[in-house]
């Protein structure tokens, strides 16, 4: 029904990465000669983690939404294991699709959105399987991470 490609990738330039590195080594530091010496490992761990699942990631994930399931990278969602959804918006432009599912530990799916799918369309179709809570604006939080590129 619904198909679409996204790219995991997000183009950074080399001054993010500069700045990134500086304000790491400069939390390591400030941290270390405070004596909060496990907040400086956490910061390592972080920054280590970060370039990890960066380089490993895939540069495509697929999504498909069709009668039976929600298909996000190989893993199927089926809609009894779906709570409900609602679209993020930053200023009237829908971002991505988030998912409340019926899990124990992992709550929430955010799928990304393509300009070419129309919302319209999305929200009828998936309010015949699963219900819509409000329409919500993205977060302060997330908005900051959006603009970071993370």
């Amino acid at each position: 029904m619904f198909s679409w490609q996204f790219s995991t990738k997000k183009e950074k330039s080399s001054s993010w990465y500069t700045i990134a590195l500086i304000v790491s080594i400069a939390l390591i530091i400030w941290w270390y000669m405070t004596g909060l010496y496990i907040m400086s490992i956490v910061i390592i761990i972080l920054v280590w983690v970060y370039f990890l699942v960066e380089n490993n990631s895939p540069d495509e994930l697929g999504i498909e939404i069709n009668d039976n399931w929600i298909l996000v990278w190989e893993i199927f969602y089926d809609y009894p294991k779906l709570e409900s959804f609602w679209i993020i918006y930053n200023k009237n432009i829908p971002l991505f699709l988030r998912i409340r599912l019926k899990t124990r530990w992992f709550k929430l799916l955010d799928i990304p959105l393509d300009e070419n799918i129309k919302i319209s369309e999305l929200r009828t179709f998936l309010l015949n399987y699963i219900e819509e809570d409000e329409k919500s604006e993205i977060s302060s939080l997330e908005r900051l991470m959006y603009y970071m590129k993370l």
